[in-house]
């Protein structure tokens, strides 16, 4: 029976070396095989949760050393008895700059925050491009006269032309994923790409592209700092008066658990300040036009046909409502001049000055780096009942059957890399064995070798993640129209024109800035999802030598856990869409940006679909294009999708770790078998799925 035992405990180890992490073909988690499930020695990144395995589990180091020994057993009593251990353990991760890499976009781990677009990039020019934006037709021979947020006053002209200029269409040409851009996260403004530009006359105009960027340049390496101490208790009692027969368990520990991001930022040039000074009502940039801006115009005598043209005379004396600071200031947009106040029913808090104010804004409900998140509570409880089905003098061998009752804490995404205790209050099921064979016995002391086993099940439960786009890391931060009516609202803004002439007004909404109330994207790509752990293993092998009163212990311990599944709780609504950062004579929709570059190839303007209409013989033309303005039906081409949600970026990885550990003690004369002891341990893993972390316990323990 002997050599049967020990076969069986090398088959054991055979199997549980050969263990890895797997990922479920069926989950509805997306899979990236050359990322996740073959080579686990890839580092992941843009991850928005880490499980961080809990400890004093069944079979962990902490726990399993010299409790699970025969010794502490006393297996040869001939009636009922127990075990029982107290553990005070604590530990750090190291390597902090790779554990934060796991939350970094692309696989960074220093990420630059620089509001300037270098090197932009022509992709299109257009040598007559009408840049008329309205056509308005009065009674012939009457006065035209355009009033409004964005109109400006001016000398009357009486253009004889149809108005065309060159154009000179501009991108972000960046390619550096590890250059950020900070308007996203709510610091300075956006760079303004303006494609039409006049310079001169009629017919002599200059597309300008990019028509200014922001100042603000800041560099982050983050580190994550994790740590936990922790009191742990777990009761073993043997219910028959056999040497074999059934046993139960009962475990469970209070633990303190820390987490920390540690941003690290140096700020080598100051955000611009939004207000009034850095966009002043006249256009800081001369002659170059910003956005489109009406003039008062009279109609051609006896023509009846007037329309809304750049203005090159006008353009450096623009009023400050249709200026630059229109598309900041009083608006949904955080800035220095009106933090605190209320636009649009929402409190605007104080504008970020650097990327550490950034992501601990009052305007972020989740995905915040906020100081240390710290949490104490009561870890799961472990309730099992075994049998001991072979009780020799040379082996042992015993199987048990368990649940894991939660009682931790749940994640809601509200902090980047939470404190969590316990296994996110998923409940389980799990099974274990301990193994024991005898390797000698000698006078003086005694050796065996043990192998504890865990296989344990964790049943699903709904949690709060954020996510990402699929192929656009931190696209969650980047800033978004929450759905149309958002959007079709912040067009009719201080957009109002007013046209007053032949007797006849006619009040519409414009064709000019709108409202920039953006929703952080934080807040809208963050979702109940059902979340299901899966399977994880470990199994523990271990040396124990035992004297008269020396106690030790050597062991290796090895843990796999599979990749979370996770999956949408409720139907997505397909309503957000990314803003463009531009204006292009208006406001677009733009879903080909991403967190690092401004990308203007897929810009949609309304603004731009509107330009092109043909005169018509009614004062009505400007409710007309309103009414085609906010009855845009080109919102849904642009709104993001469920297909383009990355599920994979809300699931916590597979994780193969190693732990070897060692513990000395000492044991008293007495029959209840006293002895004190103490240990530590390192857990490493090959990639950043796991964090390397070293842990340190005390424990206590008597049989009865």
């Amino acid at each position: 029976m002997k050599k049967q035992v020990f076969l069986l405990t090398l088959m054991s180890v055979f199997f549980a070396s050969n263990v890895r992490p797997t990922c479920d073909t069926a989950c509805t988690t997306t899979c990236a095989t050359t990322t996740d499930c073959s080579n686990t020695c890839n580092p992941d990144h843009g991850k928005t949760f880490l499980s961080v395995t809990p400890h004093f589990q069944n079979a962990s180091p902490e726990y399993a050393s010299m409790f699970n020994s025969n010794y502490l057993h006393d297996l040869n009593a001939e009636d009922k008895h127990g075990n029982f251990q107290v553990v005070v353990f604590g530990g750090k991760n190291t390597g902090c700059a790779n554990s934060a890499s796991y939350f970094l976009p692309y696989g960074h781990k220093t990420l630059t925050f620089d509001g300037s677009i270098k090197n932009p990039m022509a992709f299109a020019s257009n040598v007559a491009e009408s840049v008329v934006q309205a056509t308005l037709v009065t009674t012939a021979g009457a006065d035209l006269t355009v009033t409004g947020e964005f109109a400006i006053g001016g000398a009357a002209t009486t253009p004889s032309t149809m108005r065309s200029d060159p154009v000179t269409y501009w991108m972000d040409s960046n390619r550096d994923t590890s250059k950020i851009l900070p308007w996203n996260f709510g610091i300075t403004f956006a760079a303004l790409f303006e494609p039409r530009g006049v310079n001169g006359a009629i017919g002599d105009g200059i597309g300008t592209g990019l028509i200014t960027a922001p100042t603000f340049k800041s560099t982050v390496a983050p580190t994550f700092k994790y740590s936990h101490v922790g009191a742990g208790l777990a009761l073993r009692y043997h219910f028959s008066d056999d040497k074999n027969g059934f046993f139960g368990c009962i475990s469970t520990a209070v633990q303190n658990v820390r987490s920390k991001i540690c941003l690290n930022e140096d700020v080598t040039a100051a955000a611009q300040v939004i207000n009034a000074t850095n966009f002043p009502a006249a256009n800081p940039n001369g002659t170059i036009a910003p956005i489109g801006i009406a003039t008062t115009i009279t109609n051609s005598s006896g023509q009846g046909l007037n329309t809304t043209v750049y203005d090159p005379a006008a353009v450096s004396t623009v009023a400050t409502v249709g200026s630059i600071a229109t598309a900041y200031i009083g608006s949904g947009f955080p800035n220095a001049t009106d933090a605190g106040t209320t636009v649009h029913g929402v409190v605007i808090g104080t504008a970020p000055v650097d990327v550490t104010s950034a992501f601990a804004q009052d305007a972020w409900k989740y995905g915040r780096i906020d100081g240390c998140n710290k949490i104490t509570r009561l870890a799961d409880i472990e309730l099992s009942l075994g049998y001991q089905w072979f009780c020799g003098d040379c082996a042992s061998t015993n199987w048990s059957l368990g649940v894991v009752i939660p009682t931790g804490n749940k994640p809601n995404a509200v902090n980047l890399a939470q404190a969590v205790v316990g296994n996110g209050l998923h409940a389980g099921i799990f099974s274990g064995s301990v193994t024991e064979v005898m390797l000698s016995d000698e006078e003086d002391y005694q050796t065996s070798y043990r192998l504890d086993l865990d296989a344990r099940y964790l049943f699903r439960n709904t949690q709060a993640r954020s996510f990402d786009l699929v192929n656009n890391e931190w696209s969650r931060y980047m800033m978004v129209w929450a759905n149309k009516a958002a959007y079709t609202a912040a067009l009719a803004v201080n957009n109002t024109l007013t046209v007053t002439g032949g007797g006849v007004t006619t009040t519409g909404v414009g064709l000019g800035l709108a409202d920039r109330a953006y929703t952080p994207g934080i807040n809208v790509f963050t979702t109940d999802m059902y979340v299901k752990p899966g399977f994880q293993f470990r199994v523990n092998q271990a040396l124990n030598i035992r004297g008269e009163h020396f106690r030790a212990e050597l062991g290796w311990n090895i843990l796999a856990k599979h990749k979370e599944c996770v999956s949408l709780a409720c139907a997505w609504s397909q309503a957000p869409a990314f803003a463009d950062s531009s204006y292009l004579s208006g406001t677009a929709l733009n879903n080909n940006r991403t967190i690092y570059n401004d990308a203007q190839t897929s810009a949609y303007n309304v603004v731009d679909s509107l330009t092109r209409v043909s005169p018509a013989s009614t004062p009505t033309t400007l409710n007309t294009i309103a009414a085609a303005l906010l009855a845009d039906t080109n919102y849904s081409y642009y709104a993001i999708g469920e297909d383009q949600i990355n599920l994979d970026s809300a699931s916590s990885s597979a994780v193969l770790s190693q732990t070897p550990y060692a513990t000395v003690g000492y044991a008293w004369e007495s029959d209840y078998q006293p002895q004190f002891s103490v240990g530590g341990s390192y857990e490493f893993s090959p990639s950043n799925h796991a964090l390397n972390q070293w842990l340190v316990w005390g424990k206590f323990e008597i049989a009865f």
